[in-house]
């Protein structure tokens, strides 16, 4: 405790630092932010003072002397999802190299929350700011933009003066694999429908429900909330009258509830029920039997972003590129034949 108070004690502030210089606080905001109007006299002065103080000034404060907060708002949804943790942490390590403070929006699974995010991204007076959050419209999205902060979207096709876009593809992969496992004769797909997935997994729902249709295959869904549990007992009560199936899971964690409650059953994978995850991360791997699934690097996702948001802060006129599209790659493992 002892150690504690005395380190509260000894942060030293600016106000200490135009103490001990003889200076107004506004001299020693102008020469940590070198602005050329204070002599050299004065300049050594408050030099001084900070190297014996042993002052830190702060990047909030030296972006607020220049109009520049150097600060961009990150807007996602919970961090419980691997696949986000791990964007997010690509966002914030390039952030740091670019001396930027990321502040963080985290959004629920609704457009009335996420619509209360956009208020305080704006209220916040960040730079810039990376949006991954697919409750929300282009319309939405473009209407940030009135107050003129630079953007770049994720899992939107978008672009604008000072908005870029990173299209994460996994549709159509799914789709494609999906489509083969009909075309071999099969008619036994099942969509796990989660509640408030997001529109990007209620579009792979919709386009497979809508081939299943077109193409005289019977697609079936099965709704549950989302959480492990859940899905694992609905199974469990599913396999006492169907005993094969193709199942598609939107993520791997939801897929190995059903590979539990299968095996538990006494069903074999993938000779009688096979599982296919939409989103893959590392549980993909480090289940037993290993779950096929999907897989974008979203760590590089969120690199990708935040240095483009960078190019679009600082040399908006130089940005060529403003759309990178970005497609899943299948992971064909052990739960499917």
């Amino acid at each position: 405790m002892e150690d504690n108070k005395k380190m509260y004690k000894d942060r030293v502030t600016i106000y200490e630092v135009a103490k001990v210089a003889g200076v107004s606080l506004a001299t020693v905001s102008r020469v940590i932010n070198n602005h050329p109007n204070v002599t050299e006299k004065t300049r050594k002065a408050v030099n001084d003072a900070i190297q014996r103080l042993g002052y830190k000034p702060s990047a909030l404060a030296q972006g607020l002397a220049n109009s520049r907060s150097t600060n961009i708002g990150i807007m996602i949804p919970s961090t419980g999802y691997s696949y986000v943790s791990n964007m997010l942490d690509g966002m914030i390590d390039i952030a740091k190299i670019y001396g930027y403070i990321t502040s963080i929006f985290v959004t629920k699974r609704t457009k009335e929350d996420a619509a209360q995010m956009i208020e305080s991204l704006i209220k916040s007076h960040v730079d810039g700011a990376v949006i991954y959050d697919d409750e929300l419209g282009t319309d939405e999205i473009r209407s940030i933009q009135n107050y003129h902060i630079p953007l770049i979207v994720v899992g939107h096709d978008m672009e604008g003066e000072a908005l870029g876009s990173i299209i994460i593809e996994y549709k159509d992969p799914v789709m494609d694999v999906v489509k083969e496992h009909l075309m071999q004769g099969n008619d036994d797909v099942y969509l796990l429908d989660i509640v408030n997935q997001g529109k990007m997994l209620d579009e792979i729902r919709d386009g497979l429900l809508d081939y299943g249709a077109s193409n005289g295959k019977h697609i079936q869904t099965l709704q549950f909330n989302d959480s492990y549990g859940i899905v694992y007992a609905g199974m469990k009560e599913f396999f006492k009258t169907h005993r094969t199936g193709y199942f598609v899971a939107p993520r791997d964690s939801l897929a190995a509830a059903i590979v539990n409650a299968a095996q538990e059953s006494g069903l074999r994978i993938p000779e009688d029920v096979q599982v296919l995850a939409e989103i893959g991360s590392k549980y993909s791997y480090i289940v037993r039997p290993q779950v096929s699934s999907f897989s974008i690097d979203m760590f590089k996702v969120g690199s990708i972003a935040v240095r483009m948001l960078t190019k679009l802060l600082n040399e908006p006129e130089g940005v060529k590129q403003k759309t990178f599209k970005i497609r899943a790659t299948f992971n064909k493992r052990e739960t499917t034949k």
